[in-house]
């Protein structure tokens, strides 16, 4: 996206490429902000599809002694952009890197003794709560020490028509389409077929720029260790 460039600024394109509006035409303040909210919400379904996400971000914070449970998100325990997912996780005690399984629900409920306490944790539970998200460590940590979450991170909301925004490559041109496939519809002007195919084309050439590499993992009960595996050599 050129940079800088402002919500407004894409809107309008949109618009154009819709046929909402023609060329030279502005829109009015009132259409402007419902394609402002549009556009969010775009951004907001976005964040739900693991490939739309770009790139992966350390955050780190502190646990305290004790506490086995922390809020994260703006304003949280741990002020960071709420993830919808935590990828991994690790732990710093005395110098070293100590890494944290992410477990889910089911597995987080078999723990018989929830509250047991040691000064390493090993395992992590993220709920996806909202607005906040809920992050609980076992055992329970005895004592302060930073801890290092890998999330993904998502195209953030946009707050107003004047906003700056300069999103990564490929982002741009995705957003266009799908806001202006929404507003045609909005308007009762659906884009043509050629036009809904570029739409799909950029949304894809996004994603694909957001892959990431999968290891496969094996269980130590196949192969006698656990870990990741090259399939290339074994």
């Amino acid at each position: 996206m050129p940079s800088p460039t402002t919500a407004l600024d894409l809107i309008t394109r949109s618009m154009k490429l819709a046929k909402v509006i023609g060329t030279g035409e502005t829109p009015t303040p009132e259409e402007s902000m419902d394609a402002l909210a549009t556009l969010n919400d775009i951004l907001e379904n976005w964040g739900t599809e693991p490939m739309s996400l770009w790139s992966a971000t350390n955050f780190t914070g502190a646990t305290v002694g004790g506490q086995a449970t922390y809020t994260i998100g703006p304003g949280g325990n741990l002020n960071t952009t709420r993830p919808t997912q935590i990828n991994g996780a690790y732990v710093n005690f005395n110098g070293v890197d100590f890494p944290v399984d992410v477990v889910g629900q089911l597995e987080y409920n078999d723990i018989s003794l929830k509250t047991y306490q040691q000064p390493i944790p090993n395992q992590l539970l993220y709920v996806n709560e909202f607005p906040l998200g809920f992050l609980t460590l076992w055992p329970v940590p005895t004592g302060v020490m930073p801890i290092t979450l890998t999330f993904d991170r998502l195209l953030t909301q946009i707050p107003t028509l004047a906003t700056a925004i300069n999103y990564p490559p490929g982002a741009a041109k995705a957003l266009r389409y799908a806001l202006a496939i929404e507003l045609g519809a909005e308007y009762g002007m659906p884009l043509d077929a050629a036009t809904m195919a570029m739409a799909a084309d950029a949304k894809a050439d996004f994603k694909r720029s957001n892959k990431q590499p999968v290891k496969a993992s094996y269980d130590a009960a196949l192969t006698g260790k656990f870990g990741t595996g090259n399939w290339r050599t074994g």
